[in-house]
């Protein structure tokens, strides 16, 4: 039965790690070729992609997929794209926290 992975940065990963996803860390420069890699693989039938490192992966394997129907490519935005700068960050984690203790608390 053909699997799934999450392809993205090493930051990312850990989330999708603690969920039980298999899971490729990249870097943007290493991005295409892990990709690559992944879908000649046949392992899986599930490539979910961090579009932080491959803008149009679709495109970008099109050469690759051709004539293929697994796997299935999902680009998802990463981490980075669901803050637009440090204070979002920063505001985010402090709401987290608040709601998982009752308090909140000065992150610095």
């Amino acid at each position: 039965m053909p699997e799934m992975v999450v392809v993205t940065d090493a930051e990312t990963a850990i989330g999708f790690r603690l969920a039980g996803v298999d899971v490729l860390e990249t870097t943007p420069d290493e991005a295409q070729g892990a990709l690559e890699e992944v879908v000649a693989s046949e392992r899986y039938g599930l490539v979910v992609i961090d579009q932080g490192l491959v803008k149009d992966p679709v495109k970008a394997l099109e050469r690759v997929m051709r004539g293929r129907d697994l796997p299935v490519l999902l680009p998802i935005p990463g981490l980075s794209a669901a803050f637009d700068h440090e204070a979002d960050a920063t505001a985010y984690m402090q709401e987290l926290v608040r709601s998982a203790i009752g308090f909140d608390i000065k992150l610095d």
